[in-house]
């Protein structure tokens, strides 16, 4: 565990505000994750920290929902109301989630997800992750001063029905130049450069993109969620699931606040059979202070349940579709004290979409 409390524990502003590597982008989501403090970040990241040891997996994750999702559109710069809005009226198909708790929300997602079957990755076949995504990238200038501008990002990633076959990830960034604010005018803050990590093409087997990162990354690696290795020796049991998200946060003191974050981030590694996502979403009910915090959440051209914890800082939501189940992406927004002076309470700070598919051959798109 002593490489989960690094990553846990790794520094607060400067993982936030640096146009960074995006080999390290990923550790930093769990490094904001303070007891305290919970500043959920995941700009993006070139590899995977581990559970509980570190594993160097490449690539931005996604969910493993067999849906299919358009681009979502750019978080507005300014507050972001996201009020209950008024819907269909109910039917049995589709109750009135307005008057859910996040813990129904949760437990019919399940229900739902128990009948929902993966789509079967054959032999030479890949399964194919996409998300599409803003994200911070921010500058400090001074102990008090600096900006931060959204990012749009697009991240493709083939995996291969044989995990110790080659896997490709294609990253693009698509536009640099939204400005969310800042303590100087947008014509005094240049925007961060993109680096040679931010877009590319990396393959690599079992998902080693980086086989100069340490540590190395392992086939098989029951530690890693990259791995179905992980996912076969979980519990299926949502009671024993929920002690061993109490056991992989530990290090951080199982606060509630943790655990959903590390909760939402296994999700959305898109490894996750339909079978047990059900009972991770019933062992995710459990977690104390989950609220429904938008009963009318639209992303990407769906709607959706908003589910989190209350933050004063930064609020981040993971978003289920309440007919289907599926977790169909999430979204970042700026508490009523957030980290940058510069930023708004409500400001919309990132949002993601997200849909799986199976493609024919390394590198190919499957049709929408």
């Amino acid at each position: 565990m002593n490489e989960l409390d690094e990553t846990l524990g790794l520094l607060h502003r400067d993982a936030r505000t640096a146009p960074a590597d995006l080999s390290a982008a990923r550790a930093r989501l769990l490094a904001e994750l303070d007891a305290a403090t919970v500043l959920p970040r995941r700009p993006k990241r070139a590899r995977r920290f581990a559970l509980p040891v570190a594993a160097a997996v490449a690539g931005v994750v996604a969910v493993a929902v067999v849906v299919t999702q358009q681009h979502p559109t750019a978080p507005a710069p300014g507050p972001a109301a996201v009020p209950p809005a008024p819907g269909p009226v109910p039917t049995s198909a589709a109750p009135d989630v307005r008057l859910m708790s996040a813990v129904q929300v949760l437990t019919r997602a399940a229900d739902l997800t128990v009948g929902a079957a993966d789509q079967p990755v054959g032999p030479g076949q890949f399964r194919y992750i996409a998300e599409h995504t803003w994200v911070q990238r921010g500058v400090h200038t001074g102990d008090a001063t600096g900006y931060t501008y959204l990012w749009e990002q697009e991240v493709d990633r083939w995996i291969p029905a044989d995990e110790r076959d080659v896997w490709q990830e294609t990253r693009r960034i698509l536009n640099t130049g939204k400005f969310l604010g800042g303590s100087v005018p947008q014509s005094q803050a240049p925007e961060p450069e993109i680096t040679d990590t931010d877009q590319g093409r990396w393959q690599g087997r079992c998902g080693d993109f980086f086989p100069q990162a340490k540590p190395p990354k392992k086939c098989g690696d029951p530690t890693d969620w990259d791995s179905p290795a992980f996912y076969a020796a979980l519990p299926q049991d949502p009671a024993a699931l929920y002690a061993k998200l109490q056991q992989l946060t530990k290090a951080r003191g199982s606060t509630p606040s943790v655990m959903f974050h590390f909760g939402m981030e296994i999700l959305r590694a898109g490894q996750m059979p339909a079978k047990l996502r059900a009972q991770w979403y019933r062992a995710m009910a459990k977690i104390p202070g989950i609220e429904v915090l938008a009963a009318s959440a639209n992303l990407d051209g769906r709607t959706g349940v908003a589910l989190g914890l209350d933050d004063r800082h930064e609020i981040r939501q993971l978003i289920i579709d309440p007919a289907t189940g599926g977790f169909i992406g999430e979204r970042t927004i700026a508490g009523p004290e957030p980290d940058e002076p510069w930023l708004k309470p409500g400001t919309e700070l990132g949002a993601s979409a997200i849909r799986t598919a199976v493609a024919g051959r390394l590198g190919e798109i499957p049709p929408k």
